[in-house]
């Protein structure tokens, strides 16, 4: 009798840490967050130039597979003060999961969870909104100041989901005034 009721306890616990861990893993499938169709016009205005940087989700990078990937566009926007907003643009697209995060990194050429690990002055900008559409995401100048790409990477499961390396789109850097 006593032996049953051990068994019947731990198959009870064992099917609620697998059940637990099969929902975290089928739940963003399940039930994906909507559609993000933001711009930047939506966030204080008009800005002082065109962007300021461009960049595309590499599709190719080794550490993406059929589970963790992400494609698209990205651009950095800024105007006179300190403020700016990333820009995934509508184009992006990434593979659900739980607990996605935007990261600015200080060095390109992120492709993996060892190139991601390895820059110890990375930072953290914000939990991803959506798996797809344009999202915008405000940071300050200060912030982007010798930042490189940006990456999204899987906190629960420390897995890099894509990156994509600042290119300069005007001539001139910018600064933050006053």
């Amino acid at each position: 009798m006593i032996k049953s009721i051990i068994n019947l306890s731990i198959g009870f616990l064992i099917g609620v840490v697998v059940g637990a861990g099969a929902m975290l893993i089928a739940f963003p499938y399940l039930f994906p967050p909507p559609v993000v169709n933001e711009s930047v016009a939506q966030f204080d205005g008009a800005f002082d130039q065109p962007a300021s940087f461009t960049g595309s989700f590499r599709e190719d990078a080794p550490g993406q597979d059929f589970a963790h990937w992400a494609k698209g566009r990205i651009s950095v926007h800024h105007r006179a003060g300190n403020d700016a907003w990333i820009e995934l643009k509508s184009d992006f697209e990434a593979s659900a999961g739980p607990n996605y995060w935007v990261y600015l990194n200080s060095r390109p050429g992120i492709d993996d969870e060892a190139d991601f690990l390895a820059d110890s002055e990375r930072i953290p900008i914000a939990k991803l909104k959506s798996f797809e559409g344009s999202q915008i995401y405000p940071t300050t100048i200060s912030q982007l100041n010798d930042k490189q790409a940006l990456t999204i990477w899987c906190e629960t499961f420390s897995q890099y989901i894509g990156s994509a390396d600042f290119v300069e789109y005007l001539s001139q850097a910018i600064e933050p005034s006053g």
